[in-house]
């Protein structure tokens, strides 16, 4: 006879897992709610706008914290002579009842003023305020004005933009020309005043996505298209000093031409000079890009029409099974879904394009971390400032799922960020992965954190990364760099996301430099140690001699050698390296490189399954639109359908915890964008420095740690520090101590450790100096003039072993102070620059810590 205590605790067993079971899926199936309706993209926070010569511009977004502004850069607001700032706000869905404001520094840390706004006054259905500063500001200095509004409910909300002083930078008459050369470009009649300032270079305009200032004025007032503008023109100031000043527009435009109405986003940029009895205009660029939310896809002839806009915006992936194929993609801030064998097309997602249309900056990217073939399904995340919604007036990511088969929108998880929105994006776009376990991994500032969005779970893996030393593959292969110098590693460590599988890649004697992925294939280049070095201009040089291509288990596939060249730059696309190779040249002591060519490594296209490919096609409306070309060439009219919205039901919001130590790399700001990051000064002056279409990049140069550095626009053509003497050095006082005393007693700074000032200059003003010392050797007198335009001494080489301040410049000639004589100098452009060249254009400076 059974037992029957055996037979009881079996039934036990079985019926506690039941009741686990129903209650597990009782909390899965019923967590959330599902709205039925498409994802919110309304906003319901106050917008605030800053009102000049009539104009409103630098439209703000509110935060619902407090956020470190010191990372903001989306907006510049002038301060002229009354110190006044005149604003205007669209209350939304919300109620004001007053308004405040606190003034920093630049870096966002030191609190300069504080107190409220005017009154609010209703004027034209518009509530408008001031902000007026008692403290006197500096001209040549920017700040963050963080403007508190609060509600009628008791909440408050936070305002942000940069500020900076001028008692003549003439705001308004510099945003009417740009407003009138924007009016004048949607009429034929214009295109003889338009060609006084454009410098069309004789190419014809086949892709209205970009035009530039060397683009026909026929390009400019838009060939065929004969557009319409449909919304209010968006403002923003980007730069601005006496002479000049950069804004940005945007605005919706729709075109009837031909058998299809259309609808586009439009950004531009201008840069302009004011002269004495005209306006310069520096450079002038214009985007555009279909909306698909608007227009619709038009699928002809087995392609899906995406229209006008960059190709290389649109991110396109397939995924199949032997039974059923898909095609997602992202354009013009929305991702889209394509079941090709079920002819279904979805909108699954939108970064709220009604606020791109008065914002220039896109500031929220989509990007699928994973695609489920056998599904359909998509994991992606949506990054950036979010402008409705549950997170709305928030900054973050929101880790999303979609489903295909119930059309279902859920969100897993939203990781709150609060250090500006590119820095955020140049996180996300290194690195964010989900593996088939259902592990996300995402970088963070210097910080890799493994992510479980079922279990609510977060975690730093790899801490005090350099991102500009690491590489990531699409398909989760994670190489960073360890140990050695600045430009090279000693050795790299390879980690597969997917399996966790670790493995080291070591070159007996040599440096290694990873270079990034072709497709799945490592590509690193290797580096002789006794090469790494400064070169006469002061730079650090790294050169690779030889390119390596390995496999995921370490394989070599290919190794490039090109004696006696040495290779630059490797930019690696669709799977193609392209190498730019240097040849060494002796200069005294020093080893120069310069330019030698360039070179190309094909790779062999991989045998896969029909996949869906980007077109350009031209029409003669339009000109060249994109297509996206469809596996079966079949013409057919999907069915289309909108993502519903699944509340989550419960706080999904995770606080991620930032690195104690940000490592030092440097952001170019151009064009009223984030442009690149760069781990040196001297590369980012230099691409800033660098000429596109014949026009100058331009732009201003940010640190990680918060710091303006320098500005192309943003030096005045002379100054003056006033000092008026300096200690000769002598008597138990070397040039060094003279130096480090010079620069302390301009600052009002005490020196910390006096012991250290008998070091060479650069180790002894790191070490003496409370300010962090950085170095700008290699760069143009031009450039680093623009140091002591901010007010900062800087050391520069006059001679051997020798070191003299430059205190004052003008058009013709630069002062320095020598610690050798005890005298100020005044040498002509010409005499300084064969000086300081003949010396390496070695150059010291500080910015503050």
């Amino acid at each position: 006879m059974p037992d029957l205590r055996k037979i009881i605790r079996t039934a036990l067993f079985y019926l506690l897992v039941f009741v686990i079971t129903v209650v597990i899926g009782f909390f899965v199936y019923n967590r959330g709610t599902v709205s039925g309706q498409r994802q919110d993209t309304g906003s319901t926070l106050p917008v605030i706008s800053v009102l000049t010569g009539g104009e409103k511009m630098n439209r703000l977004h509110g935060y619902t914290a407090p956020v470190d502004g010191g990372y903001f850069r989306d907006t510049l607001t002038a301060v002229g002579k009354s110190r006044t700032i005149n604003l205007c706000l669209a209350e939304n869905d919300e109620r004001v009842a007053s308004a405040s404001f606190e003034l920093f520094n630049d870096q966002y840390t030191n609190l300069i003023e504080s107190g409220d706004c005017a009154p609010f006054e209703k004027t034209n259905a518009l509530l408008q305020t001031q902000v007026v500063f008692r403290q006197n500001l500096k001209s040549n200095c920017e700040y963050v004005l963080c403007i508190h509004l609060k509600m009628t409910d008791d909440k408050t909300y936070y305002y942000y933009t940069r500020v900076r002083y001028g008692s003549d930078l003439k705001v308004a008459e510099k945003l009417k020309f740009v407003l009138d050369f924007n009016e004048a470009t949607f009429s034929k009649d214009s295109i003889e005043t338009l060609n006084d300032y454009l410098e069309p270079d004789g190419s014809a305009a086949a892709d209205y996505s970009y035009i530039n200032l060397r683009s026909s004025a026929e390009a400019v007032t838009w060939g065929d298209l004969s557009p319409s503008r449909t919304s209010e023109i968006g403002i923003r100031l980007k730069e601005i000093n006496t002479e000049t000043a950069a804004f940005a527009l945007s605005y919706m435009i729709e075109a009837s031409a031909g058998d299809l109405v259309t609808f586009y986003h439009v950004n531009e940029y201008y840069r302009i000079r004011i002269g004495d009895d005209k306006v310069y205009l520096l450079d002038f660029e214009r985007t555009m890009t279909e909306d698909l939310g608007m227009t619709q896809p038009v699928i002809e002839d087995g392609m899906i029409r995406l229209g006008i806009g960059n190709n290389k915006d649109i991110l396109c992936k397939s995924y199949s099974t032997d039974t059923q194929s898909h095609c997602s993609f992202i354009f013009g801030g929305q991702l889209w879904l394509c079941d090709l064998t079920n002819r279904i097309v979805t909108n699954v997602c939108e970064t709220a394009p009604e606020y791109q249309v008065c914002d220039a900056d896109q500031e929220t990217g989509i990007k699928v971390i994973k695609a489920d073939p056998e599904t359909g399904d998509l994991y992606f995340v949506l990054y950036g400032y979010m402008h409705s919604g549950r997170y709305e007036g928030r900054e973050g990511v929101l880790i999303y799922h979609y489903s295909h088969e119930d059309v279902l929108l859920e969100e897993m998880m939203f990781i709150h960020y609060d250090k500006g929105s590119p820095q955020l994006a140049k996180s996300v776009e290194t690195l964010s992965y989900m593996n088939d376990a259902g592990t996300i991994y995402l970088m963070l500032d210097d910080v890799i954190y493994d992510i479980d969005p079922a279990l609510g779970y977060m975690q730093p893996q790899w801490k005090d990364l350099d991102s500009s030393r690491c590489a990531v593959s699409d398909e989760g292969l994670l190489v960073i760099s360890e140990g050695g110098t600045e430009g090279a590693c000693e050795y790299l460590t390879m980690i597969d996301l997917n399996t966790q599988n670790t493995q080291e890649i070591r070159e007996e004697g040599k440096l290694i430099k990873p270079l990034g992925f072709a497709e799945d294939d490592l590509v690193y280049g290797l580096v002789e140690p006794d090469l790494v070095g400064e070169d006469s201009e002061g730079v650090m040089q790294t050169p690779v001699s030889t390119v390596c291509i390995v496999n995921k288990e370490l394989q070599l596939i290919r190794k490039y050698e090109k004696t006696p060249d040495y290779i630059g730059r490797v930019d690696i696309e669709d799977g193609n390296i392209h190498l730019k190779l240097l040849k060494a040249v002796k200069n005294g002591i020093y080893t120069d490189y310069e330019d030698d060519g360039e070179e190309y490594i094909a790779r062999n296209a991989t045998d896969e399954i029909e996949t869906a490919q980007l077109a350009r096609i031209r029409d003669t409306v339009r000109g060249i639109q994109n297509w996206i070309d469809i596996p079966g060439n079949e013409s057919y009219l999907p069915i289309s359908q909108t993502a519903r919205d699944l509340d989550p039901g419960y706080d999904i919001t995770k606080d991620y915890k930032p690195s104690d130590t940000v490592g030092l790399s440097y952001y170019l700001y151009t064009k009223g964008r984030l442009y690149d990051v760069y781990p040196t000064v001297q590369e980012a002056i230099s691409s800033a420095n660098e000429e596109s279409s014949g026009i100058l990049v331009a732009g201003t140069v940010m640190t990680s740690h918060k710091q303006v550095l320098w500005q192309r626009a943003g030096r005045a053509y002379l100054w003056d520090l006033g000092i008026e003497s300096i200690s000769k050095a002598g008597g138990g006082k070397s040039e060094t101590n003279v130096l480090l005393e010079a620069i302390a007693s301009y600052e009002g700074w005490e020196i910390r450790t006096p012991e250290a000032s008998d070091e060479p200059l650069y180790g002894a003003m790191t070490e003496c100096l409370p300010a962090e010392t950085i170095n700008l050797s290699g760069l143009a007198l031009t450039d680093v003039l623009h140091f002591v335009y901010r007010d900062r001494l800087v050391a520069a080489k006059c001679g051997k072993d020798h070191f003299c301040l430059i205190t004052a410049y003008t058009q013709d000639s630069i002062t320095f102070a020598d610690p050798k004589t005890g005298k100020l100098d005044v040498k002509s452009w010409d005499d300084a620059e064969k000086m300081l060249s003949g010396q390496g254009n070695v150059f010291y400076s500080y910015i503050d810590e």
